[in-house]
């Protein structure tokens, strides 16, 4: 069999939530989610960037964000 070498969590279909729901998922508040995937103090780089579904609504992809926060704990312990 051939394999190819995909990122952790790329043959899974993204879930999106909207920030209520993401922050509730990963156990911050909102005002630290929006300051992760900021630019200025406290920003995250590389953290998935939200998507504008909508003029007042921003989905985040849960996915991404799972397989992001994993490949930064692997890099604290490997």
């Amino acid at each position: 069999m051939n394999q190819q070498n995909t990122a952790p969590g790329a043959d899974q279909k993204p879930q999106y939530a909207r920030a209520t729901a993401t922050a509730q998922h990963l156990c911050i508040g909102k005002s630290t989610l929006w300051q992760w995937c900021g630019s200025g103090p406290g920003s995250r780089p590389g953290f998935p960037k939200p998507i504008k579904a909508g003029p007042k609504v921003s989905l985040f992809n849960i996915t991404a964000i799972e397989a992001y926060l994993k490949a930064q704990a692997e890099q604290v312990a490997p």
